[in-house]
């Protein structure tokens, strides 16, 4: 794959923009290697005997976007992907683009309804209180992988831990999600784990640095257009004495 063919200019401003627009330049360039790929490695019989080499660079390229940007994608863990086996490999591959699209539905609808104003108040936490956040969350991480023995309810906590880690790392998020997967963390804790007293104590410490420290943001400016109509109809009505 050909990077040269990727834009690194004239990105958006926030990271999750930047990731969908550079994911999606470098799956259009995955696509046309794919094709190219499979039309030369297939053999008489319809099987293919490649390498998976644009699925590899495809997802090198996500994985280093996701990093630079410091994005996580909380259904995300490639910690038990095998790059060395081909059919294991292509499995896995199949399973993380899907969830790649499921990262990007998630990114471009949040920011749909930031916009237009229908995801509720916008706020943020300044840096320094995301990364005190931060590690507590990666201390609740260790204390579950620790204690919970039960694998689902271990599961279960992971996905609530990185679903309120990436709230926290967003440049901006909303009331209703921030505080609406903090409880979420809290309600599944005492679910999974009620006697941990630990990984209670800092869930709720988790809990008091996002309400002390979350700021609204200034609303942008409507974006609709000026109701030219009412404007006219004020103007004639200083310049008609009747």
């Amino acid at each position: 794959m050909d990077f040269n063919e990727i834009s690194f200019g004239n990105l958006p401003n926030d990271r999750e923009g930047t990731f969908i627009d550079l994911e999606r330049q470098v799956r259009q360039v995955y696509e046309q290697q794919s094709q190219r790929d499979k039309d030369i490695n297939t053999n008489e019989h319809g099987l293919y005997t490649g390498e998976y080499e644009p699925e590899r660079t495809y997802m090198s390229a996500v994985i280093a976007f996701l990093d630079e940007l410091n994005l996580e994608v909380g259904i995300l863990d490639t910690s038990g992907f095998s790059w060395d086996d081909d059919e294991d490999f292509r499995r896995g591959f199949m399973v993380f683009k899907q969830k790649i699209n499921y990262a990007i539905a998630r990114f471009k609808l949040r920011n749909a309804r930031i916009e237009s104003g229908n995801a509720g108040t916008p706020i943020m936490i300044h840096s320094t209180y995301k990364e005190e956040i931060g590690k507590l969350l990666e201390t609740i991480r260790k204390i579950v992988n620790q204690e919970v023995t039960d694998v689902k309810k271990k599961d279960r906590l992971f996905v609530k831990i990185s679903a309120l880690q990436l709230e926290i790392d967003r440049d901006q998020t909303t009331i209703d999600a921030l505080f609406g997967v903090a409880l979420d963390l809290t309600k599944t804790i005492g679910e999974c784990a009620e006697n941990l007293g630990p990984l209670i104590d800092r869930a709720e410490q988790v809990k008091k640095l996002i309400w002390d420290h979350s700021r609204p943001l200034e609303a942008l400016p409507s974006r609709r257009s000026p109701k030219l109509l009412e404007d006219q109809s004020s103007s004639l009505d200083d310049e008609v004495p009747f």
